[in-house]
């Protein structure tokens, strides 16, 4: 008894005395203890997504294999989640509450049915199989895989702010579907764009984790890199399924795109996802693949209007391959209602709201008029008929010398220099089995369709002269090119290996790539910023100061202020009404509907406008070759009262008087 009576008073003193020096003494980790939560929601709610995704694949392929169930059950059911959230958000019940049960609640059920067990089955047997085929080709390739994915995933956790394109519409259209609780009557045109995508944006945002939005953009590049590897190993080799990945993986911006809110690799990976269905469709005479390209279509469908070179490869596909003219009118309109059905949510909206269900493009609409129709095309800005540049146009969009977005879309030389050696490879050798044929084709109309239609965009608009855009189609020719890099060995000599100087050059170029960006990742310290050691607001201010001050000029009005942006096409982070000036065409677009500075500044009094944010960069650089609308635009401005300004003079902000 005395044994138990000392061991309590001990341990009595062992508490006392604990408490007493971590009151006094409080470690650091405490400090950490928010955000380390914040780390944990911005890492673990896409995970959580993805796995409750996966589990679809359950259903739709039960006998198929782990891979194939993997891939095409996370990309519907990450589709299931846009819409979801959309509708959820539309309807004003994206609230953290009801996101929290809806996710709860599936995840009962999937494991209620052994769907999540199923899951990780599948996982594990993906995993081991990439493992044994790494084993059979140059390890420096799954290195620099594994080392690129920990990277990107590592630049997701900072805060959404070099993103432009998501402070434009990629993050600010949900969050404006949450702050107002629905649709309204938005005039920004990016408003109107599909948006499945954006849709599951919706559940980190409502749950207050923006940055785990990167990670969701991460994933789609993921099952990118796993469907290219798992078609070219299916079909050919290890050697040409891992060469495809390591020419993916020379695209300097690649890594970019991946740890941002954009939506380019969720439209890449659905290209290729619907075309390898088709594929498979037709070498396994298998209907249900049919349908499932359709819904990959019409994923993509939902995420871009340049997507419709995708559905017209797939029905292009169905007509070759198909013999009977009754049963190749059945297939594509079996692919086609799939198709419709997935896409169609979007394009009704866009009906119902604006008139036009591909708003503004074509028909119009609500919101639009010529003016805006030339300012936002720049028709005949382009490179034209110009032979000259168009024979350039490869190098051009290479070198990236005249790309409007230079930064997001570098994709390097290697495309560039395997071209001549895939098209000698094919003249040498063309594949002999039916289904490399049917693949080959396959990718070669995606990539040739997508690549027209971006020339044809840059012939008419320097706007489009962005190389970015041309990664769906540039990314499912790695498969082609891996070809024709394997053939370089017919070219070997004795004394002169040419295989081995280019596989040492691609090497090269991955690795500097990795060391490039983990020099960007180093100093960017993610970690430090999603555990709140950095705080948020520095950092943003450190990465973006311009923009970080003209939410600061933003935010200190009254909660039911309204504020027009004149040249500054970003708005997201500002927490009271702002309609940015999406194509920097506000002042213009107002001259040129009402005429006169008097009659501009009375039409923003009368649509409810109280305040005026101007970008005097901006300003400056829209305005500079043009004396009048110069005198115009200072004649408004001495109609406004100035409240205050950035330091650096970047941004003024106005009250109506």
């Amino acid at each position: 008894m005395k044994k138990y009576f000392l061991a309590l008073i001990f341990t009595l003193w062992l508490a006392v005395i604990l408490t007493v020096f971590f009151v006094v003494q409080k470690p650091d980790f405490l400090k950490l203890l928010a955000g380390l939560k914040n780390l944990f929601l911005i890492v673990f709610i896409p995970l959580w997504m993805a796995a409750l995704s996966a589990c679809i694949g359950t259903y739709l392929l039960p006998d198929s294999d782990s891979a194939e169930r993997l891939i095409f059950g996370a990309a519907i059911g990450m589709g299931i989640f846009g819409l979801a959230g959309f509708g959820l958000a539309i309807l004003g019940l994206a609230k953290p509450i009801i996101l929290w049960a809806l996710l709860l609640a599936l995840t009962g059920f999937f494991s209620g049915t052994g769907k999540l067990s199923r899951v990780g089955k599948d996982v594990r047997r993906v995993v081991e199989e990439i493992r044994e085929s790494a084993e059979n080709v140059a390890h420096w390739i799954p290195i620099g895989l594994s080392i690129a994915i920990g990277l990107a995933f590592l630049m997701s956790l900072t805060p959404p702010i070099e993103d432009f394109d998501a402070l434009l519409y990629h993050l600010t259209v949900p969050a404006l579907w949450l702050r107002d609780g629905g649709l309204t009557s938005n005039q920004a045109l990016t408003y109107w764009y599909p948006h499945i995508v954006e849709g599951s944006f919706v559940f980190p945002l409502a749950l207050g984790v923006d940055a785990a939005a990167h990670l969701i953009h991460l994933f789609w590049l993921a099952l990118t890199l796993l469907i290219l590897w798992r078609w070219a190993r299916q079909v050919w080799s290890d050697a040409i399924a891992w060469d495809a990945v390591a020419i993916v993986l020379t695209m300097p911006s690649l890594l970019w795109l991946a740890s941002w809110a954009y939506t380019d690799y969720a439209l890449t990976f659905s290209g290729v996802a619907a075309l390898y269905a088709i594929w498979k469709w037709r070498n396994a005479e298998d209907k249900k693949w049919i349908a499932i390209g359709g819904v990959m279509a019409g994923l993509a469908m939902g995420m871009k209007y340049t997507s419709f070179v995708i559905p017209l490869v797939c029905v292009a596909l169905i007509f070759i391959w198909e013999e009977e003219n009754l049963r190749r009118f059945k297939s594509a309109f079996q692919f086609s209602l799939a198709a419709a059905l997935v896409a169609f949510p979007w394009y009704l909206r866009n009906w119902a709201w604006t008139g036009n269900p591909v708003y503004p493009f074509v028909f119009g609409g609500r919101f639009w008029d010529s003016f805006l129709a030339q300012r936002f095309s720049g028709a005949g800005s382009g490179i034209g008929f110009d032979f000259a540049a168009l024979l350039a146009l490869p190098l051009t969009a290479t070198l990236g010398t005249r790309d409007t977005n230079y930064f997001d879309g570098r994709f390097g030389p290697l495309f560039l220099i395997l071209f001549p050696v895939t098209l000698w490879a094919y003249w040498r050798a063309y594949p002999e089995k039916i289904e490399q044929r049917r693949a080959l084709l396959a990718l070669h109309l995606l990539s040739l369709g997508g690549a027209a239609v971006w020339t044809f965009g840059v012939m008419n608009s320097a706007k489009l002269i962005q190389a970015r855009y041309l990664f769906p189609a540039l990314i499912p020719a790695a498969i082609p090119l891996a070809i024709g890099l394997n053939a370089l060995y017919k070219l070997d000599a004795p004394k002169f290996k040419v295989s081995f100087i280019f596989r040492t050059m691609m090497a090269f170029l991955v690795f500097v790539n990795l060391l490039d960006f983990s020099l960007h990742t180093l100093i960017r310290n993610p970690i430090a910023v999603s555990l709140g050691m950095i705080p948020r607001q520095r950092y943003i201010e450190q990465r973006q100061p311009g923009y970080a001050n003209a939410l600061k000029l933003v935010n200190q009005v009254p909660a039911d202020s309204k504020i027009y942006f004149l040249f500054e096409p970003r708005s997201y982070g500002a927490t009271v009404y702002a309609e940015p000036d999406i194509i920097n065409s506000h002042f213009l677009h107002d001259l040129w509907l009402y005429e006169t500075p008097e009659k501009v500044a009375a039409a923003w009094k009368e649509q409810g406008y109280t305040h005026i944010l101007i970008s005097t960069r901006g300003a400056e650089f829209f305005l500079k070759n043009n004396t009048d609308e110069n005198l115009l635009f200072e004649q408004t401005k001495n109609l406004l009262v100035e409240i205050s300004e950035t330091q650096s003079g970047d941004y003024v902000l106005y009250e109506l008087p």
